[in-house]
């Protein structure tokens, strides 16, 4: 699990991109040119899954409560 002191300091885009880690780990592609262009230059991405087709249950609890507390940090 995430903490607050574990991304405190972080840019909003950081957090964002952080959030949507969890989802490229999964294969997820990005509707955000910028996002897709940022995954797309990291080796371990292997796009899969297009967003429509997603589905979160695939994430873990800890994941999901990682997404969720990134997305609060986020939009602050």
């Amino acid at each position: 699990l995430l903490t607050t002191s574990d991304i405190q300091g972080l840019t909003a885009r950081e957090l964002n991109y952080a959030k949507n880690e969890i989802y490229a780990r999964y294969g997820r592609m990005f509707n955000n040119q910028d996002l897709q262009e940022y995954f797309d230059g990291l080796d371990w991405y292997i796009p899969t899954t297009s967003p429509d087709d997603f589905d979160e249950s695939v994430f873990s609890k800890v994941e999901k409560y990682n997404v969720r507390l990134l997305a609060k940090y986020e939009n602050q």
